[in-house]
């Protein structure tokens, strides 16, 4: 079960990472191509804000799998 905790956690961290990709992309375009009505602001900074919250996760995410990774090995070479 050890060894599955940091697959999940880059599977996880990748995951969100496209999320994030995929969010900030579009919210990005409206925002270049604004008309001057305030909805498309609104909801494209809403979507910006998600976006950059599940890259933020992401990147945790990504951290925690090298961290556990490490970990996980330190003790299988030292505990055989």
């Amino acid at each position: 079960m050890d060894t599955q905790l940091p697959k999940l956690l880059h599977l996880l961290c990748t995951c969100l990472l496209t999320i994030a990709f995929l969010a900030t992309g579009p919210a990005g375009w409206a925002f270049s191509n604004d008309s001057g009505d305030a909805g498309v602001n609104i909801g494209a900074g809403i979507l910006l804000l998600f976006g950059y919250t599940a890259g933020a996760l992401g990147l945790v995410l990504g951290v925690a799998a090298l961290i556990t990774h490490g970990f996980i090995s330190r003790r299988e070479r030292t505990h055989p």
